[in-house]
Order: C-alpha cells, then structure tokens, then sequence
C-alpha cells in the first residue's frame, strides 16, 4: 500500500482531488460515538489523555482506521458508565459511527469494532469531575 493511500482518503474532481486525512475520519468517529447515550470517554491511553488535556484540545484518539485493499476498518474504544446496558450502547456506536462516516466521508466501513475498556463508577459522595 502506497504512503499517500495510507495517509488519506482521496478522489479526483474535475477541478482536483478531495483528500480526507485519517484524521479527520477519525475525529467524526470520536464525535459520533460520544453521542451515544451512556458513552463517557474514548478510551485509547493515558498518555494520549494528559498531552490533549494540557494542550485544552479535543483528540480522536479512541479510534484507529485500517485501510486495506480498498476496505476501510474502524477500530473505536470508549469507557462506558457504570450500569448502562453496554451491549446496547456498543451497538449504538457502531451505528452511529457508520452512519457519520459515511454521511461525512463518503466512505462505507467494512466494519466498526468497538472495544469497551472500562466502566467509569461514581462513588457514593464524590463529585462530578471533568476530564
């Protein structure tokens, strides 16, 4: 696979080409999955998590695309809250996520997995804190 295939989406106009970076299919994957009912972050590290914080910037991290042989894998992890129905919700972000991509993009994924890397539990007395 060519760098330039990997890198972004493209297609030729009769006035040029449209390339879509990764980046910005993986910002509307980040975007629709948070609008699902019961999703309280993307997961995807630690590290990741602090750099975005510090700089006071969102970050599609959580997603991960795979393209190959004209197929375009999506790979999305989110932390989910405590006593949600999670099956439920990671269908619901399949959907949703499918459903941005292709109304934004243009593109059709061949599949949305989604990985659910943690519950997030309030415990009686704490407060509400924003991440």
């Amino acid at each position: 696979m060519d760098k330039d295939r990997q890198l972004n989406r493209e297609r030729a106009t009769d006035l040029g080409v449209v390339r879509i970076s990764n980046e910005a299919i993986a910002t509307i994957a980040s975007v629709a999955a948070m609008e699902v009912r019961g999703v309280y972050k993307m997961g995807g590290g630690i590290p990741k998590a602090l750099i975005c914080s510090l700089f006071n910037r969102f970050s599609s991290k959580g997603v991960r695309i795979h393209m190959t042989d004209g197929e375009v894998k999506l790979t999305v992890s989110i932390i989910v809250e405590y006593g949600i129905d999670i099956p439920r919700a990671a269908d619901e972000v399949q959907e949703n996520v499918k459903r941005a991509v292709e109304k934004m993009a243009g593109l059709v994924p061949s599949e949305v997995d989604v990985i659910v890397e943690g519950v997030r539990a309030q415990l009686p007395g704490e407060k509400e804190r924003k991440i």
